[in-house]
């Protein structure tokens, strides 16, 4: 089963770059802008990334940011990130991002996207995997989300593979209202909302944020699962959800891959997508999503099907690419199917 998984043809829609970083890249960026960090070999990085709670891991996620100093540095995180997804067989990946964290550095937001539209150019031509970008803002530190958001609706962005606003970081004390003006300004431009909500708090979050971003799709929202109202409004309106398995465990927000609502939300109608949220920092891919999700959550092969086409189909591709790789994605899953 487990080679049957990595086999299929994947999309991920939440994904975020700096929690992507292996420890062989963080040495190699540390080396080139002469950084000291905690670690001298690959095998030492399990000392720094155990945590208690989300402010734990997010200390550990802020390493590696500091570790990401010029553009050359996120046109090798590009590649690295693409040779693990090709790895997966992923064939189409949407990779959060978060500009605010590079506003210092000495360079600008447009030379970031340019080193990693290279990288990602280049990983399409050699490997035909392809890539889009969402960058995010983050609920704890609003004051530069104005200046994000402008340039994440700018022509330059939208045409260096700029597909959705995110936000993320910490929701107890930053509600999405806060947030709620910049949006609009956003999708003045066309560019939909992609916030997260409903990981560290609860349905109260969910719904701010349904009524105050009007998103395209939640990142996490498995929350949901407490007010059973809110879950028939996510599957009556079609609202995806992107689940992570491995990091709702790893943070505390359910306690076992067992006791996990994914079946639940998916009997109950939701559109359900599975994704990594940070593979390296919480030790996981895509295909050990789908492995826990049938080996502990009661998910079949259908449920991992459906998960697959739903990630396509909500995602940003345009529609006829969208359309093509359906279709491409349904035929590998006749073939792989019919060898079981």
């Amino acid at each position: 089963m487990a080679r049957y998984l990595r086999l299929l043809p994947k999309a991920e829609l939440h994904l975020h770059l700096e929690g992507s970083l292996r420890p062989q890249l963080l040495l190699r960026l540390a080396n080139r802008n002469r950084l000291r960090i905690p670690f001298s070999h690959p095998d030492d990085f399990d000392r720094i990334y155990h945590y208690r709670n989300f402010r734990d891991f997010a200390n550990v996620l802020l390493f590696g940011v500091g570790c990401l100093r010029q553009p050359e540095d996120f046109f090798d995180a590009v590649g690295d990130l693409g040779a693990m997804l090709v790895e997966q067989n992923v064939r189409y990946a949407e990779v959060t991002w978060t500009p605010q964290f590079y506003l210092d550095r000495g360079y600008s937001l447009n030379d970031v996207l340019d080193a990693m539209n290279m990288s990602r150019y280049a990983l399409q031509r050699r490997t035909g995997l392809v890539m889009r970008w969402i960058p995010d803002l983050v609920r704890s530190y609003p004051k530069p989300a104005t200046l994000v958001a402008e340039w994440a609706s700018s022509r330059k962005a939208r045409e260096g593979g700029v597909v959705a606003l995110g936000l993320g970081g910490p929701e107890a004390g930053h509600p999405a209202t806060t947030f709620q003006k910049i949006f609009e300004l956003a999708q003045a431009s066309k560019l939909p909302a992609n916030p997260h909500a409903g990981e560290g708090e609860g349905p109260a979050s969910i719904w701010a944020t349904i009524e105050s971003l009007r998103p395209a799709r939640i990142g996490h929202g498995v929350r949901a699962i407490e007010d059973s109202e809110l879950v028939n409004y996510l599957a009556r309106e079609g609202l995806p959800l992107e689940v992570s398995l491995t990091s709702n465990v790893r943070l505390g927000i359910f306690q076992t891959y067992e006791t996990h609502p994914i079946k639940r939300l998916i009997e109950s109608g939701c559109v359900v997508t599975l994704n990594t949220d940070d593979p390296v920092l919480f030790r996981t891919n895509l295909t050990n999503e789908y492995v826990m999700a049938v080996k502990h959550c009661g998910l079949d092969l259908r449920d991992i099907h459906r998960a697959i086409l739903s990630a396509l189909r909500v995602s940003y591709l345009g529609n006829e690419e969208k359309a093509m790789m359906i279709t491409a994605f349904q035929a590998q899953f006749d073939r792989l199917s019919s060898e079981l």
